[in-house]
C-alpha cells in the first residue's frame, strides 16, 4: 500500500544519507581519486550488475520461455530490491508475469521456489565459505565479533536444513526444475564472488589476502539480512565501524557501494525513459 511505499522509501533515503555523511566525513573527492582509470574496473563493476539479472533470466527462460526482453523486467526487479526494499522486486515480477506469462498460474509459485533455493543457496555458500577461510580470517577478526559470527552460521545453516525437511510441502517445481536453478544459483553466486573480489582488487591491489577474505564473509553475511534496501551502502556502513573512517579499506568498500548504486540508480532512470519512448510510440501509432 502507499504507507508502507513511503516508509520504504524512507528507509532508503536515510541509509543513503547516513552513508553520504559518512564518505563527506574523508571526503567525496578522495573517493574519485580511488577510481581506477583502467576499463577493467568499470567492465568489472557492469559485470557485477548483471550477473543477477542474466542468471534470472536463463531460470525463467527455462520456466516460463521468456523472451530476451524479459531481461528488463528482471533489471528493474534488482532495482527495486536493492534501492527500495528486499522481495519487493519479487512482488513486481509476480505482477509482470501475471499478465504476461502463459504460465501465470504458476507465476507465485515459480517466483517463491526461485527466491527460497536463492536464499538457500547463499546461505550454504556463505557458511562453507566462512568453514574454509577460518584459519586465514579468524587473526584478523575481533573476538567481539567471533561470538556473533559463530551464532549467524548456526543460523544460517540451520534455515536451508529446516527448508530441506519439509522440501516437499515447500517448493511446487519438480525436482529437476530445483536441480537446475539450485546449480545456476551456486554459478552466480560464485560468480559475483569473484567479480567482488577483483572489483576491489582493482582499488587496492595492495590489500592484504585475510582482509579480502574478511570482506567477502562480511558481505555474505550482511547480504543475507532479510528486508534491508540496498545491502551493498549498509555493508560499507559497517566496514566503516569495524576498521574506521581513514582506512582504505572502508573507503574501498564505501567507491564499491556507491558505484554500485549509482548503477542502480542510473539504470532504474534509463528503464524509465524507455518506457516513455515505448508509450510515445504506441500512441504514435494508435493516431
Amino acid at each position: 500500500n502507499g504507507m508502507a511505499r513511503a516508509l520504504s522509501a524512507v528507509a532508503s533515503i536515510a541509509v543513503f544519507v547516513i552513508v553520504g555523511l559518512q564518505v563527506a566525513y574523508f571526503g567525496f573527492g578522495r573517493l574519485f581519486e580511488m577510481l581506477p582509470s583502467a576499463p577493467a574496473f568499470f567492465l568489472i563493476l557492469l559485470a557485477l550488475h548483471l550477473v543477477l539479472p542474466v542468471s534470472e533470466w536463463v531460470i525463467y527462460r527455462r520456466l516460463w520461455a521468456i523472451p530476451v526482453s524479459g531481461i528488463v523486467p528482471l533489471l528493474r526487479k534488482g532495482v527495486i530490491n536493492d534501492l527500495v526494499l528486499s522481495y519487493g522486486g519479487e512482488l513486481y515480477l509476480y505482477d509482470w508475469a501475471r499478465k504476461r506469462v502463459k504460465e501465470g498460474v504458476m507465476s507465485f509459485q515459480a517466483i517463491k521456489d526461485v527466491s527460497i533455493l536463492s536464499a538457500m543457496v547463499a546461505n550454504l555458500v556463505t557458511v562453507a565459505m566462512v568453514v574454509v577461510t577460518a584459519r586465514w580470517v579468524y587473526p584478523v577478526i575481533s573476538p567481539g565479533y567471533v561470538a556473533p559470527l559463530a551464532c549467524s552460521v548456526a543460523l544460517l545453516l540451520g534455515i536451508p536444513l529446516l527448508i530441506g525437511l519439509f522440501a516437499n510441502r515447500v517448493f511446487s517445481l519438480t525436482w529437476r526444475d530445483i536441480r537446475f536453478i539450485s546449480i545456476v544459483h551456486i554459478g552466480r553466486t560464485a560468480i559475483s564472488v569473484a567479480l567482488t573480489a577483483m572489483l576491489w582488487m582493482c582499488i587496492l591491489p595492495e590489500i592484504a589476502f585475510q582482509q579480502l577474505l574478511a570482506l567477502q564473509i562480511l558481505r555474505l553475511l550482511v547480504s543475507r539480512m532479510p528486508l534491508v534496501p540496498n545491502d551493498d551502502i549498509l555493508f560499507a556502513s559497517i566496514t566503516i565501524l569495524i576498521v574506521g573512517y581513514d582506512s582504505a579499506v572502508s573507503m574501498a568498500a564505501s567507491l564499491t557501494a556507491m558505484s554500485l548504486a549509482a548503477l542502480h540508480i542510473a539504470t532504474f532512470a534509463l528503464l524509465l525513459v524507455g518506457d516513455l519512448i515505448a508509450r510515445l510510440w504506441r500512441a504514435q501509432d494508435a493516431r
